[in-house]
């Protein structure tokens, strides 16, 4: 029997294989193992446990010719989670590549998306981002990162209800800094009191507009998701509307940490809940079919359940063109 380790490295490898490398053409399918158009390694760029701190959240971001003699540059930022208490992150950290990962920088703490304090409901409590996720933005050649604000007490406790914002933060590679991170403004009224694009994969269109996903959840009531359209000039991120919003009543949180993806003319979206993973199509990318168990092609339960089901990106489909 396969062990539980066993088996995260093998998914581990295949997520690699077919989310992050071009994908097979017939001849190279029929190929000798040797003549593969790619190849796979597992390396170890940094580890972090001191008995108090450990890393959470990489994510990793291309900035196009922006490494050595032309290659990608790769921009990884993750989190501290303090492991005595939950979901408590301190400090966002940053790390790059300029040669494809044969090295490293070492981590440095990003002072640009450190926590910041705020006079919420009369106490000064601190807010940090979290759950960041840089993307390119072709249309305007900036690495944009995407996460949420996560809102604690005054001694660093979650608390519920809480608010909660989507944080964003653009790269500038030519000094290798993050600019210090901003609020995306939402329309006025309780509904997105609650409302963050933590963990989420978005999709930006051809013509610049960024199909970003989020989840919500209104005052006394379970979380829920919706696709927001919102316009990026290189600096600045612009809500301008959003779609159906999708929710469940099975007597958990909701719906979390959305993902989004495009295939032959539809848009897909993968999306977290506390008992199985769920999926559904669109035409628009913002009006979404009715949720759906995520399950196999013979129609047997994925059974996955409380995980980040991740739609695999548009470059896994069409290949290298639009690594």
């Amino acid at each position: 029997m396969t062990g539980r380790r066993e088996f995260l490295k093998a998914s581990a490898s295949s997520a690699i294989s077919l989310l992050c490398l071009p994908s097979l053409s017939a001849a190279s399918r029929g190929a000798d193992r040797d003549e593969l158009p790619y190849r796979l390694s597992r390396d170890r760029p940094t580890r972090l446990y001191d008995g108090k701190r450990c890393w959470c959240h990489p994510r990793a971001g291309i900035v196009a010719g922006g490494g050595r003699n032309g290659l990608p540059r790769v921009v990884m930022t993750m989190n501290t989670l303090d492991v005595a208490g939950s979901d408590v992150f301190k400090g966002v950290f940053g790390m790059r590549t300029d040669d494809l990962g044969k090295t490293w920088t070492e981590p440095r703490e990003l002072a640009a998306l450190a926590p910041r304090y705020e006079a919420i409901d009369g106490q000064r409590r601190p807010v940090a981002v979290s759950d960041c996720w840089p993307r390119w933005h072709t249309a305007t050649k900036t690495l944009l990162g995407t996460g949420h604000t996560v809102v604690y007490t005054p001694n660093w406790k979650v608390t519920h209800p809480r608010p909660r914002h989507t944080s964003y933060s653009v790269y500038n590679p030519k000094t290798d800094a993050w600019a210090a991170w901003q609020k995306l403004k939402m329309p006025e009224g309780d509904k997105f009191h609650d409302a963050g694009a933590g963990c989420v994969q978005r999709f930006d269109e051809a013509d610049g507009f960024i199909l970003l996903p989020i989840y919500f959840r209104p005052r006394g009531k379970s979380s829920r998701v919706t696709v927001t359209r919102c316009t990026f000039d290189g600096r600045t991120l612009q809500f301008r509307e959003h779609g159906n919003e999708l929710a469940i009543d099975d007597k958990t949180r909701g719906l979390h940490e959305p993902s989004l993806t495009q295939y032959d003319g539809d848009y897909f979206l993968t999306i977290r809940n506390d008992k199985r993973g769920f999926v559904t199509r669109s035409k628009d990318g913002l009006h979404f079919e009715p949720i759906q168990p995520w399950k196999f092609d013979d129609g047997s339960d994925l059974g996955n359940y409380n995980t980040q089901p991740r739609s695999p990106s548009r470059a896994a489909f069409t290949g290298p063109d639009t690594c």
